[in-house]
């Protein structure tokens, strides 16, 4: 469990480092990088979700949080495929899309942040 706790420190300080040159006038990320970033990060969330979950050692706090992550995991799994699968055609995502995704996403990196 540790193990995965160090690599969702590291995403998230990798996550910090991509947004705050996204910000100091870089060019932005491309849908597809956005993807790539949001993907990690599901799946870096994911990982120790279900790390904390099967862990008979895990507290009832960290389980808790486990299932509130679990429930924004959920709701943000649906809106990634169809991003992704846009992107992946070459296609343009909606702005509201990508602002529930990110939306959703931020979410999951605070709660990871609150263990």
């Amino acid at each position: 469990m540790i193990r995965q706790s160090k690599k969702l420190y590291i995403l998230l300080f990798i996550l910090v480092i991509l947004s705050a040159c996204a910000t100091t006038g870089t060019v932005p990320m491309t849908a597809k990088q956005q993807a790539t970033v949001w993907m990690d990060t599901y799946n870096a969330i994911y990982d120790d979700t279900i790390s904390v979950m099967k862990n008979p050692l895990s507290t009832s706090a960290q389980k808790d949080l486990a299932q509130k992550k679990k429930s924004i995991l959920i709701q943000v799994w649906p809106l990634l495929k169809v991003y992704v699968s846009v992107v992946e055609g070459g296609g343009v995502p909606l702005a509201s899309d990508t602002a529930t995704i990110t939306d959703l996403i931020n979410q999951l990196t605070q709660l990871a942040g609150d263990k």
